[in-house]
């Protein structure tokens, strides 16, 4: 079906868990100055990457099976508050992945 509103029909949401992929990593990166649809990813930088493990203030954050049950339930509890149509949850060790429409 085709929208021609102007309206997303859904929002993908994804989030890393604290400290889990940082720039200079060997993956690439994206930060909030190169950040366009289809534009090449940051260059890995070994310096870059120990700089940044140097400035976390704990340890990354390694999703455990209570901490995705609690994530999870926080994401349905708020997109039942705000009357969102949750159409996909995926809550990983280090990462999360919602899709959300309006309902």
């Amino acid at each position: 079906m085709w929208n021609d509103t102007d309206t997303p029909l859904a929002y993908f949401i994804s989030f890393r868990a604290y400290g889990t992929w940082l720039h200079g990593d060997k993956r690439g990166s994206i930060d909030r100055f190169n950040n366009r649809y289809r534009a090449p990813y940051i260059q890995a930088s070994e310096k870059w990457q120990n700089y940044n493990e140097q400035r976390l203030r704990s340890e990354p954050l390694i999703l455990k099976a209570r901490h995705r049950k609690s994530i999870e339930g926080a994401i349905r509890e708020t997109c039942n508050i705000r009357k969102w149509l949750l159409h996909a949850i995926n809550v990983r060790t280090n990462h999360v992945h919602t899709v959300v429409g309006q309902s």
